[in-house]
């Protein structure tokens, strides 16, 4: 199967990706996922250096991946990107069986949710969904 998630035409050289997780492995997925798209991916392992990256590159960032659990941490991360980036498509991966923090992340702000385990071509397709999704800025 082919992935969706095409490079970006010029003059646009990258796309930002917020990258918020824990997981070395997921972390590898998303590389793999944008890989040759032309996407520079800021990757947080912490909320603060996730709020950093948001408060310094609000404008410039795309989409935002977050993969999380029910901790609070996540929710109240993802809460914060809301009330400062409204606009910032935002993707969440959260554990198998965890209907809970699905519902946490549809709550506060999340566009879209995908349970684990997740391939790069499924994140891939969900991230070309979440752009196409986006709302599109007018040009005056």
């Amino acid at each position: 199967m082919k992935s969706r998630l095409a490079p970006l035409p010029l003059p646009r050289l990258a796309r930002f990706v917020l990258l918020y997780t824990r997981d070395d492995d997921f972390q590898e997925i998303v590389r793999q996922a944008l890989r040759d798209t032309g996407t520079i991916v800021l990757v947080a392992r912490t909320v603060e250096e996730a709020l950093q990256i948001v408060c310094r590159r609000k404008r410039e960032l795309d989409v935002a991946i977050m993969s999380f659990n029910e901790e609070c941490r996540g929710i109240t991360l993802l809460s914060a990107i809301r009330g400062c980036c409204e606009q910032l498509p935002t993707l969440v991966v959260v554990d198998k069986d965890s209907e809970q923090a699905r519902a946490l992340a549809y709550a506060n702000g999340a566009r879209f949710c995908l349970s684990k385990p997740v391939s790069a071509l499924g994140l891939a397709n969900a991230i070309a969904d979440l752009e196409l999704a986006a709302p599109q800025l007018a040009v005056a």
